[in-house]
């Protein structure tokens, strides 16, 4: 068994080799193209470097240009409060143990004024229709087909069509993105 430890956190995996590299190369600046180009450029002009994931997506430039704009769409500010897209980003992240992803959604977080014990406590300390969210967030990740009417009826009392298709695009979008790291042996980057 392979051990591999990131900020106190042991990831152990069974007949794995490897843990702290990416099973497919990562897409130098050198042979990035097309969609890709650009998109390593915005991110390098945004904040300062291209994140591994993105390197690993760069493997397939179409990909990686539609998850960019299905994650610009789906995260930005309307209709949905980001900060509610955020911690749905983290519990969907933390159900699915995406390692990669918790540690960009606790990062995001941090940044809109959550602390750690705020984080240890995100599914205690929430307001009504937050609460409603979560729980809807983790009936979804953890069996989509089980969402029952009465969770619906709660989340139609608390948000707009419109919302409540757009936190399913939350939830369905990091759901995607945490197998995809985990797959991909996708780990958060040492700070």
């Amino acid at each position: 068994m392979l051990q591999f430890k990131y900020n106190q956190i042991i990831i152990k995996q069974k007949n794995m080799t490897d843990l702290t590299t990416p099973v497919v190369k990562l897409v130098s600046d050198e042979e990035v193209s097309g969609e890709a180009k650009k998109i390593f450029e915005q991110m390098r002009a945004k904040s300062g470097k291209v994140p591994t994931w993105m390197r690993v997506m760069a493997n397939c430039d179409d990909t990686l240009a539609g998850f960019s704009a299905l994650f610009s769409s789906v995260m930005d500010d309307a209709p949905t409060d980001k900060l509610l897209k955020w911690k749905i980003a983290y519990v969907v992240s933390e159900l699915n143990k995406c390692h990669y992803c918790v540690s960009v959604s606790t990062s995001q977080l941090e940044a809109m004024g959550l602390d750690e014990e705020s984080l240890s406590e995100i599914e205690q300390v929430c307001k009504t229709e937050e609460c409603i969210a979560i729980e809807y967030a983790k009936a979804v990740t953890m069996a989509a087909y089980k969402v029952d009417d009465a969770l619906m009826k709660k989340m139609k009392e608390h948000f707009t069509d419109q919302q409540i298709v757009e936190i399913t695009s939350v939830i369905g979008l990091f759901n995607y993105i945490n197998r995809f790291n985990d797959a991909l042996r996708v780990f958060p980057e040492v700070k």
